[in-house]
């Protein structure tokens, strides 16, 4: 059975949300203590000490927007686009907008967001200034990010979305993107992911 190291709201969540989107059965470990890598022995599954990772019997990853696309290749569920699809390069490129471009406005203020005012101020802005392309992709009501239906690249920006509050910025999402969240937050797989049904 696969077997998926997870802790807390941890990009972690984007790999139960996928699992459980598909419906595959698993095995959870939940890390007990922050950070991953002080517990010694989970270095022997991702030796970078970070959450998620999975073994899924030779299979061994550890980055979450891989091992979604992993599943999703693997075990079906319509999470991935295929590349002949007219979509692949807009899901691609959200894929990595999720986490290269939307959430490092949320890790500046973990990391620099008490310094100053001023600093929380810019990191607000930052991220402020990131959500008119997710307003973009939902176009005139779309229900998904591309694709018509829910993929990775949903996974990847929903996260950041979702953690959001966690950094008191969900006050900035807009309307379209804010309504898309909630419709995400409302599916059970999202529900059971979250520890929420």
């Amino acid at each position: 059975m696969l077997k998926v190291f997870t802790f807390g709201d941890s990009r972690s969540r984007r790999v139960l949300w996928a699992l459980e989107e598909i419906g595959l059965a698993y095995e959870r470990v939940e890390l007990p203590a922050w950070p991953p890598r002080s517990q010694g022995d989970y270095l022997s599954v991702n030796p970078a000490g970070t959450v998620p990772a999975i073994e899924d019997g030779d299979v061994r990853l550890t980055e979450s927007l891989v091992i979604c696309e992993y599943l999703g290749r693997t075990y079906g569920g319509g999470l991935v686009v295929a590349p002949d699809d007219p979509d692949f390069l807009r899901y691609q490129e959200l894929i990595h907008f999720g986490e290269g471009t939307l959430q490092p406005p949320l890790a500046w203020v973990r990391r620099f967001g008490q310094l100053s005012e001023t600093a929380l101020a810019e990191c607000r802005g930052a991220f402020a200034d990131r959500l008119p392309a997710v307003e973009q992709a939902l176009g005139d009501g779309r229900p998904f990010l591309v694709a018509d239906r829910l993929t990775v690249a949903d996974l990847s920006v929903a996260f950041v979305l979702n953690l959001s509050k966690t950094y008191g910025m969900e006050p900035l999402i807009t309307p379209r993107t804010w309504e898309y969240l909630t419709r995400l937050r409302g599916r059970p797989a999202f529900r059971r992911a979250y520890g929420l049904a």
